[in-house]
């Protein structure tokens, strides 16, 4: 709403210019418009005809200072600042509860007799998502330690603790990999093409290796210019590499996503046991240990605060779904589940009193578009969260304005400022924490939804909102 559509009874134009030149506040509803700012600075900048809204509350108070847009009072798609809900979340939960099991165990069945294990391993993962090729490296060593040369069994992934489904990807990107149990590397594994001698075929890598990997290699090395190099995902293990690449070109990676980021991860196990002395008659299969597996080694469950940070530093959303499915998990019967999940995280909600009207929450982290969520909920529920004990472990996790992750070159940098951004196709989203020009603490949310808004260059509305916050008015 603006000014101009304000009806003020009994107020004349000129009482209303006189309050606007003295930069008065205007009370309306529960919120207060600033006379000398406002939707006449954001709009210019945001494509036409985009709903959107911006809503700052004052955190000493908890009353909403600001509370703007053509869709103030409408859910949203918020993106990735649902990623700020699963943190809070799951901080809450620890905080009662301790950290939650996200370790990655390796175990056997059977007999080892004579360097050979007339049996099964089993690799088991409870979530991390941040499991390493140099971690599974420690686990296939202590397979070795145990003086096993042979195995006659499978290798057997377990992915019990988690049911995926409902978290299945629409995109491609390796920025929407798989949510699960078990996985290397964020679920995703990457090629690297390296030029060759001119005239032959260039130098391929894969990573994390695996044996299973089979490319289809259709491309030169030439000695000057080249063609487009194009690097195609059939499955999660074949792959087509084309066109030429030039000798004096560097080398060229591409990052892609698995659909079933357990059994990749099966199969790195069985090539490092190979590379290692190790061999293993059977395959690589998902199954579920008993109580007859004997545990060899295992990864402890990551730092929680490390493990948050990174989450919300880059938006990392396989993460922030898996952490959806691990708080299903504890809080109810395993396996965890999105409907769990998202339970969860509403029982949370209410704990806060944060209003969820019209909210829809679909997962952790924010891809799917049918999350909804209004600007104002936000806004109120990061304030509240400022009053938890696990609050500084929360901020911590957000990027500083201009410093870091997201918001690294956002435009505006000040040490006060702390937001995590949300970005989708049709939406662009910026919400936290900051100071204004009169040291006021304040929370904020400012939520753009249109088509094609996420492939534009927002930063500078970003960028605005929060040197406005902090430079040209007390709101």
């Amino acid at each position: 709403m603006t000014l101009k559509r304000l009806v003020l009874h009994r107020v004349t134009v000129a009482v209303l210019l006189l309050l606007i030149s003295f930069g008065t506040v205007i009370k309306i509803g529960a919120a207060e418009y600033s006379g000398t700012w406002g939707e006449a600075t954001i709009a210019p900048l945001l494509p036409e005809k985009s709903q959107w809204a911006l809503v700052v509350i004052d955190m000493a108070t908890g009353t909403e200072k600001l509370h703007i847009g053509n869709s103030a009072d409408k859910p949203l798609i918020p993106g990735s600042l649902v990623k700020l809900v699963t943190a809070g979340a799951l901080l809450d939960h620890a905080v009662a509860n301790g950290t939650p099991d996200m370790s990655t165990t390796l175990g056997y069945d059977g007999l080892i007799t004579e360097g050979t294990l007339k049996g099964n391993l089993y690799l088991t993962g409870r979530g991390n998502a941040f499991l390493s090729l140099a971690e599974l490296k420690e686990l296939t060593a202590s397979v070795t330690r145990q003086g096993i040369k042979r195995i006659l069994g499978d290798i057997v992934v377990d992915v019990s603790s988690f049911n995926v489904n409902g978290l299945e990807r629409n995109l491609a990107g390796a920025s929407q990999a798989e949510a699960g149990a078990l996985g290397l590397d964020l679920h995703t594994m990457a090629l690297t093409v390296t030029p060759g001698v001119a005239g032959s075929a260039p130098l391929i890598t894969v990573e994390p290796p695996n044996d299973d990997v089979r490319i289809a290699l259709e491309a030169r090395t030439v000695a000057l210019s080249a063609n487009a190099l194009q690097i195609k995902r059939l499955d999660d293990v074949t792959y087509r590499v084309s066109g030429n690449i030039a000798r004096g070109e560097s080398t060229v990676t591409k990052r892609f996503p698995l659909n079933v980021p357990a059994l990749y991860a099966g199969g790195t196990l069985r090539t490092l046991l190979r590379v290692g002395g190790v061999s293993v008659a059977g395959g690589v299969r998902k199954g579920r240990e008993d109580g007859n597996v004997r545990n060899l080694a295992a990864v402890s469950t990551p730092d929680l605060d490390t493990l948050l940070r990174d989450m919300n530093m880059n938006s990392l959303n396989v993460v922030a779904d898996n952490l959806l499915l691990i708080l299903g998990r504890e809080q109810f019967t395993p396996p965890g589940s999105r409907e769990k999940g998202i339970r969860s995280v509403g029982t949370f909600l209410n704990k806060l009193e944060v209003l969820t009207d019209d909210m829809t929450i679909t997962d952790g982290s924010g891809l799917h578009n049918g999350n909804r969520m209004k600007a104002a909920t936000v806004a109120h529920y990061l304030s509240k969260a400022a009053k938890q004990p696990w609050f500084e472990r929360f901020y911590a996790t957000l990027p500083t304005a201009g410093m870091e992750g997201t918001l690294r070159d956002v435009g505006f940098s000040d040490q006060r400022f702390r937001a995590k951004t949300g970005t989708l196709e049709n939406s662009y989203a910026l919400a936290g924490y900051g100071t204004d020009r009169v040291g006021r603490r304040v929370s904020f949310a400012f939520i753009v939804n249109h088509p094609g808004v996420g492939v534009m260059d927002m930063k500078k509305v970003g960028a605005t909102v929060m040197r406005y916050l902090s430079t040209e008015g007390s709101l």
